[in-house]
């Protein structure tokens, strides 16, 4: 991890939002309130897939409170082809990545770029900009970094 990398949540992928929110809100964790748009699903702009434009959509629920001091994110992909959908039917359910906030998403891409770390998919909320980088070969776990933009 990078000296400026504010370690921020730990996230799931899951083929049924409500089954798994049972579950972990059985362990204690949550509650997982819906991040919801205009669209009814989670509000995401500026959405790439490996560098080209792409229309999807997900279900992304962070619990409430996380897991002691670690944040907990549960995703679900709905429509469209992405790494995390790919992660999914490749792989079940189970972690997917550890997330970062950073001071200069541009500047950390181009740093994870000249380590062989390139973004596999990208986009932004209301006051995130955020992208994955494809380092799950080692370790089985994808990086996310995220600057925040307000």
């Amino acid at each position: 991890m990078q000296e400026n990398w504010k370690f921020h949540h730990v996230s799931v992928i899951v083929r049924d939002m409500n089954k798994a929110i049972e579950y972990y809100q059985s362990l204690a964790i949550g509650p997982f309130p819906p991040l919801i748009g205009p669209s009814g699903t989670t509000p995401l702009t500026e959405k790439k897939v490996r560098g080209k434009p792409m229309d999807y959509n997900i279900d992304l629920r962070h619990a409430e409170g996380g897991v002691g001091q670690i944040q907990f994110e549960v995703i679900q992909p709905l429509e469209g082809e992405t790494p995390v959908k790919e992660f999914l039917e490749k792989k079940g359910e189970g972690m997917h990545h550890l997330g970062f906030f950073v001071d200069d998403l541009g500047k950390e891409t181009a740093k994870m770029a000249e380590k062989g770390f390139m973004v596999s998919q990208s986009g932004e909320t209301h006051d995130v900009k955020w992208a994955y980088f494809d380092t799950d070969s080692v370790g089985g776990v994808v990086i996310e970094l995220m600057q925040q933009t307000k």
